[in-house]
């Protein structure tokens, strides 16, 4: 049964690796600032809902704290990125590269 979840996520964290390993934050801002907008679209449509049709209680909705709850996790994530990206510039062996023949 292991090997049968264990495989796939070897084979994911291979591919997340090769592909965003040196450029963390290419995944993390673009999917941070998408949920971001995402609740903050959540949040303008909710306060214009107040300022028009003058809805009592909005912080009662449910609407209200996924909107609030995405811009918080997508600040997290651009954040994480960010400082991925930090980490990954500044490693020691960054620009260290395999030179198979001198011409």
């Amino acid at each position: 049964m292991s090997r049968f979840i264990y495989g796939p996520l070897d084979l994911f964290s291979i591919m997340f690796m090769g592909k965003f390993g040196k450029r963390p934050m290419h995944f993390f801002g673009v999917l941070g600032t998408f949920i971001s907008f995402i609740g903050i679209l959540i949040l303008a449509w909710l306060s214009l809902d107040k300022l028009y049709n003058h809805t009592i209680g909005i912080a009662d909705r449910p609407a209200f704290y996924l909107g609030i709850l995405l811009v918080i996790v997508g600040v997290q994530l651009f954040i994480a990125g960010f400082l991925g990206e930090l980490i990954s510039r500044n490693a020691p062996g960054r620009n260290e590269y395999k030179i198979t023949s001198i011409i």
